[in-house]
């Protein structure tokens, strides 16, 4: 492609200024003169400026941000984040290397670092931390979810601590930056605009009156330089989506499977003839309507090239709003884990039970999720050798999470008879003209949930950095300080009068076929329920509230030098970090501690060849408890008839971290391999314990789960990525570009069972063992195209640390994504995208073995068409 050619294709992508440009025209003209398909060039052809734009730029920046850190890290960039069909910065982040996500109805929420969940990680915003508005034992986790993708100017995996790093970051810092003014030499306008097509869409929730909804998206940033010699900018950025998509989830509840003996009596799992069979079966069908809305904006002052001021500030909402229709057989009398005493008949895929009974319930549901920044960041250089930076820092996150339910129910004569033969079990009711008589399902109860979050954190930092030739001294320190409200209300109502399934009747998914061909018959008519709860007498036979407040306190100070010797440099020093907490529930006993942690970290970095570098780095990290769960009391889920109890003697998690990285930058690419080890000492866990018969204001429950902390952890990884543009090539091959990481691990984990002296050895739960992204892409002047697959291998989900017959696999996973653009002229494109090409779902797994159903969703695929602008 010519230079005129490569020009003007380049300014119908995102701009950037004069001096990166010339930095990347320079690289890759470097890169091109070694490539054989470029040695024969003629002079004249050498001379022309290449400029690299598009998909090529956007990976050549990510390269430079690996190659120009001190830790180890990974980023992604824009335009690079464009370039895919993420709507939100959890989808973007799992295609970096090490990065896995967890799924929450059909989207990226949570990241998982080197396999370590999101309790491990913290989350920040251009150096700022985020609040959470997680409730319980994700209290520090931060659903990136709510956080739209257009709002990114670059994303930040950080893998390895130095001492000016925070130390509450086992798995990794997760770094967001925002856009600036001063990454450009000219006032730009980026925006898009699209139109979505779910494969699995229908009316939607109380958002939306039951309407169904057109997805769409839009967004947009915009910024300029401006002043008497442009020491002035200022960017604003917009985005809003909203989907509307349909799940069906088949689930045997609570992985409820047991065990016979050879005359039909009930044993429990482990017990019996070996054969292994299901209690219960639900049919779930979802309907969710997601809102996604998000602005930013940022100040700068840059009067010299000694003083920079900026203030910028971010917010985003995140509204799910959601219908959940359940059709449940219970195998059994009565209770969360009902199950069958005898059975008979049994052969090695069926039985015959003569107890059961049917469940038709109807869930209502709002989460309504915001988490906003605001912050003041200086920098001063008064001398070449001397710089000062600050950084003041508000950080605030909420959510309101109103639910309505109700449950209708038949009684319990209604046996049946179960079959396994396939993945899907089946239950067949010995007397199907009754089971399926909406007139047999009584209304069981109403209830109304209120719960709550409020977070909010200040946090102050300073440091001081000073050069004496090869060395340089950094030294700062940091306040924070956090408060987090959460709690609930909970109302239940039974009608005083005769009140059947019949009265709020809806057979609209009557005909609707699910995994396995199951049908769901009927379902509970919402405006009718209402209707009928509004105009009729109904009695509040329990109420249950909860309230509690907790605080935290976080001073920390560190020391560290950087020496440079030439043919590398070498990172090193402490960090200490005092924390103290309290805080209790609402009327009930408050509690406090506090702990002090000395954290050294060194990372070396060798320069071997020209291209071609050597990190080793070890480090001492902490993972704070959340501190609801040290403080919150105790809370009551009706549902599932369990108590959750805060834990005040719990101790933070302490980490021994050692990674190693081997890092070629090949032209326009990059060839790199790493490894680490983490020891985790005081590891934190919830440890269920089932079976009991805990009675509080009257009302008995059979679960109760509680955090603790487990005797140790280990992790040992493997990572490897290479991505290069294949600008050696001949055209039109040139336009090629290729990508793939991959991380492998390997964890140890001993808990405790729940009986004294006993413990357990298992995997780290949330880890998956492998991790891979694929990714392709062919670009010239008129058009690009690109695809990502993303595999997430399978992982320990939930732990019942005294059966592992009872533990909860996630099945592994993985999703094609594609993208398809025209470019119609310089300043407009024309867009494809397609979300979950393969049609994965996500299943789930438990029993012996980890063989059987414990969940089975399915979300299909998306499709969007769109146009993107810049100017």
């Amino acid at each position: 492609m010519s230079k005129q050619t490569r020009l003007r294709v380049e300014l119908a992508r995102p701009k950037f200024s004069a001096r990166y440009m010339r930095t990347c025209c320079v690289a890759a003209l470097a890169a091109s003169i070694c490539a054989p398909a470029f040695a024969q060039q003629t002079e004249e052809e050498d001379a022309d400026e290449i400029v690299v734009y598009g998909q090529a730029l956007s990976m050549q920046r990510s390269v430079d941000a690996k190659r120009n850190a001190t830790n180890i890290i990974d980023a992604t960039v824009q335009d690079d984040i464009g370039r895919l069909p993420d709507l939100n910065t959890a989808a973007v982040i799992r295609r970096i290397t090490g990065v896995a996500v967890q799924n929450d109805q059909a989207e990226a929420r949570f990241p998982i670092i080197r396999g370590l969940n999101p309790t491990y990680n913290r989350t920040t915003i251009d150096g700022g931390i985020v609040s959470s508005p997680e409730r319980g034992g994700s209290g520090r986790s931060v659903p990136l979810d709510v956080i739209p993708a257009s709002l990114l100017s670059r994303l930040e995996v950080v893998k390895s601590a130095t001492p000016e790093l925070d130390a509450n970051a086992i798995g990794g810092t997760i770094n967001v930056i925002t856009r600036s003014a001063f990454d450009e030499e000219t006032p730009f306008f980026y925006g898009s605009a699209f139109v979505g097509f779910h494969e699995q869409s229908g009316d939607g929730g109380t958002l939306s009156d039951g309407e169904r909804v057109q997805p769409w998206r839009a967004n947009f940033a915009a910024g300029t330089r401006f002043g008497p010699d442009d020491q002035f900018g200022v960017v604003i950025g917009f985005d809003y989506s909203v989907r509307n998509f349909e799940i069906p989830q088949i689930e045997v509840d609570d992985a409820d499977y047991t065990e016979f003996d050879d005359a039909g009596n009930n044993v429990g799992l482990g017990n019996g003839n070996g054969i292994i069979v299901p209690t219960n079966n639900r049919l779930f069908f979802y309907n969710n309507t997601r809102q996604r809305v998000g602005g930013s904006g940022k100040v700068e002052w840059q009067p010299s090239e000694q003083f920079e001021l900026a203030l910028s500030g971010l917010y985003t909402q995140f509204n799910d709003d959601e219908r959940r229709d359940e059709f449940t057989y219970e195998l059994g009398t009565s209770g969360s884990a009902s199950e069958p005493a005898t059975i008979t008949g049994q052969t090695p895929t069926s039985g015959v039970t003569q107890t059961g009974y049917g469940i038709v319930g109807l869930g209502r549901f709002i989460l309504d999720r915001k988490i906003y920044n605001a912050q003041a960041a200086a920098i001063w250089r008064p001398s070449e050798s001397a710089t000062f930076d600050g950084r003041v820092t508000y950080s605030g996150a909420k959510l309101n999470n109103p639910e309505s339910t109700e449950a209708f129910a038949t009684d319990t004569t209604f046996g049946a008879r179960y079959d396994t033969t396939d993945f899907f079990n089946r239950f067949s009711p010995l007397d199907p003209e009754g089971y399926y008589d909406p007139t047999n399902y009584a209304h069981a109860n109403r209830g109304e949930l209120d719960r709550f979050v409020d977070d909010e954190i200040y946090e102050a930092a300073l440091n001081g950095e000073f050069a004496f030739d090869a060395l340089t001294v950094k030294a700062g320190g940091v306040y924070r300080d956090r408060s987090k409200k959460e709690g609930f209300d909970f109302f239940r109502y039974v009608s005083d009068g005769p009140y059947t399934l019949a009265d709020a009747l809806d057979t609209k998914l009557a005909d609707v076929d699910y995994q396995g061909n199951y049908q769901f018959l009927f379902r509970v008519d919402s405006d009718a329920a209402n209707a009928f709860f509004a105009n009729n007498p109904f009695t509040e036979s329990f109420t249950t509230s909860s309230r509690s407040t907790a605080s935290e306190e976080v001073i920390a100070g560190y020391l560290q030098g950087d020496l440079d010797f030439g043919i590398g440099s070498l990172v090193g020093g402490l960090r200490v970090e005092h924390t103290s907490w309290e805080g209790g529930p609402t009327g009930g006993e408050q509690v406090s501690g506090e702990y002090t942690n000395w954290l050294p970290s060194a990372i070396a970095r060798f320069d071997l060849a020209e291209d071609l570098t050597f990190r080793v780095a070890a480090s001492r990290t902490i993972g704070r408890p959340d501190i609801t769960s040290l403080t919150r009391g105790r809370s009551l889920n009706l549902a599932d008839m369990s108590v959750t109890r805060s834990n005040p003697d719990l101790e933070p998690r302490k980490s021994t971290n050692v990674d190693v990285s081997l890092e070629w930058y090949i032209p326009d690419g990059i060839l790199a391999v790493g490894g680490f080890y983490k020891d985790i000492e005081d590891e934190i866990f919830n440890l269920t314990t089932t079976d009991v018969n805990l009675v509080i204001d009257g009302v008995s429950f059979d679960t109760v789960n509680q955090p603790e902390n487990a005797a140790s952890a280990e992790i040992w990884g493997l990572e490897a990525q290479y991505q290069q543009v294949m600008s050696f090539l001949p055209a039109p091959w040139d336009g090629l570009g290729i990508g793939a990481n991959v991380t492998w691990l390997d964890t140890e984990f001993i808990v405790p069972t729940g009986t004294p002296g006993e413990t357990r050895e298992t995997t780290l739960f949330q880890q998956p063992d492998l991790i891979y992204n694929l990714t392709a892409f062919y670009q010239n002047e008129y058009f690009e195209l690109r695809g990502s697959y993303n595999f997430t291998g399978k992982f320990l989900d939930s732990l019942n640390a005294g059966d592992p017959n009872k533990d909860e696999y996630w099945e592994e996973r993985g999703q094609l994504d594609l993208q398809a653009r025209v470019n119609v002229s310089d300043n407009l494109s024309l867009v494809a995208e397609a979300v979950n090409v393969t049609d994965e779902g996500r299943t789930e797994l438990t029993g012996p073995g980890a063989r059987f159903l414990q969940e089975d969703a399915r979300f299909g695929r998306t499709f969007w068409l769109g146009v993107n602008a810049s100017f």
